[in-house]
């Protein structure tokens, strides 16, 4: 019975911990600095770069970049903080499998918060509530996420980089 219990307890946590974007197939990713659109602040609708949003930047990631990205991304580790409730993203990062869009993720490093098309397991922590009134209160991105994300904003010249003053990196 232990032996039972030990075995599903591993699956478990192996299931919380999966990373998606390791098994994502794409052959390119752009990052794109951005301004929203009014109150919607997506980048990508209906598989589309929405017209209305006003792309300052963009940059096609290197094969390295992306796979150090896609293993933060999915790094339970690169999350746990908490996070405001601004979200008025400005970074987004799109994968592309020949010329379509196969997922995104915006990011608002104002409030540490991302909103992604590809369920992230890892940044499920701090479950409060059961059933449809549960919410997670540590999905903030962790002090080394925001410091590699603000190292490719300063990389590629993006506008919105972190604040010095910054209560998420106190």
């Amino acid at each position: 019975m232990t032996l039972l219990f030990l075995l599903t307890l591993s699956f478990t946590s192996y299931g919380q911990t999966k990373n998606p974007f390791l098994s994502l197939k794409f052959d390119k990713v752009i990052i794109y600095d951005y301004e929203p659109n009014g109150e919607n602040p997506a980048l990508v609708d209906n598989g589309q770069i929405i017209k209305a949003v006003r792309i300052n930047n963009q940059i096609q990631l290197d094969r390295g970049t992306i796979e150090k990205l896609n293993s933060k991304l999915g790094d339970k580790k690169s999350y746990g903080s908490n996070h405001a409730d601004c979200f008025e993203p400005h970074l987004g990062i799109v994968y592309y499998l020949q010329s379509k869009i196969v997922g995104n993720v915006i990011i608002c490093l104002d409030c540490n918060l991302l909103r992604s098309s590809i369920n992230i397991p890892a940044s499920k922590q701090g479950k409060q509530g059961q059933g449809k009134n549960a919410y997670y209160v540590l999905d903030g991105l962790s002090k080394s996420f925001r410091k590699f994300l603000n190292g490719l904003l300063k990389k590629y010249n993006f506008s919105y980089q972190i604040k010095a003053d910054s209560m998420f990196d106190k």
